[in-house]
C-alpha cells in the first residue's frame, strides 16, 4: 500500500468522523496526517521497517495514528475505518462524491430528510425539499441535482476528502 492509499484512508476516516459530528480536533488530526503522508518523500513502509526510526518521527503523526499506519501496512485495512463504514449507509457516502457536497451537508440531508441514496436525493431536489433546509438554497439544490449524475457515474480517484 503506497502513501497515497494510506492518505486516502485517513481522509475517509476524517469524512466519516465529520459526518458523525465528532470532535473537530480529531477530524483535523486525520486530515493533517493525510496531507503529511501524501507529501512524504519516502514510502511509509520504509519508515516503518527502519529499526532506527519511528512513524511518530513524522510531523503530525502521534502514537494513535502511527498504530493505524502500522495496521494498514500489515493488513491492508484499518479496523476503525471498517467500523465507521458499517455505521453509515453507503448511499450517504455516495452523496459526498457530488461536487461541492461535503460530509456536513450529506449528514444534514441524512438527518433532516432521511436521504440514503442518490435516487432519493434526486427526488428530494425535484420536490424542492432540499432548498427548504437550513444552509441550503435554490442554487445549492440546483448544483446538487446537476452533480448527482457525476457522483452516480462511479468513484473518483479520491472519493472523499475536504471540499472547502
Amino acid at each position: 500500500m503506497n502513501n497515497r492509499d494510506v492518505a486516502s484512508l485517513f481522509d475517509e476516516i476524517a469524512d466519516l468522523l465529520e459526518f458523525q459530528n465528532a470532535n473537530p480536533f480529531r477530524v483535523r488530526a486525520y486530515r493533517n496526517a493525510a496531507r503529511r503522508i501524501t507529501d512524504l518523500s519516502e514510502p511509509l513502509a520504509s519508515v516503518a521497517a527502519d529499526p532506527n526510526r519511528a512513524l511518530t518521527d513524522i510531523d503530525g503523526i502521534g502514537k494513535d495514528l502511527a498504530q493505524k499506519i502500522d495496521e494498514v501496512l500489515e493488513t491492508g485495512s484499518i479496523g476503525m475505518l471498517e467500523q465507521l463504514r458499517s455505521e453509515i449507509p453507503g448511499g450517504v457516502l455516495a452523496m459526498v462524491r457530488i461536487p461541492g457536497m461535503g460530509p456536513k451537508k450529506a449528514a444534514a440531508l441524512f438527518k433532516e430528510l432521511g436521504i440514503t441514496s442518490l435516487d432519493a436525493l434526486r427526488a428530494a431536489c425535484q420536490a424542492d425539499q432540499v432548498q427548504a433546509l437550513k444552509g441550503f438554497g435554490q442554487k445549492t439544490q440546483e448544483k446538487i441535482l446537476a452533480g448527482i449524475d457525476l457522483a452516480a457515474s462511479g468513484p473518483r480517484a479520491h472519493v472523499l476528502g475536504p471540499r472547502r
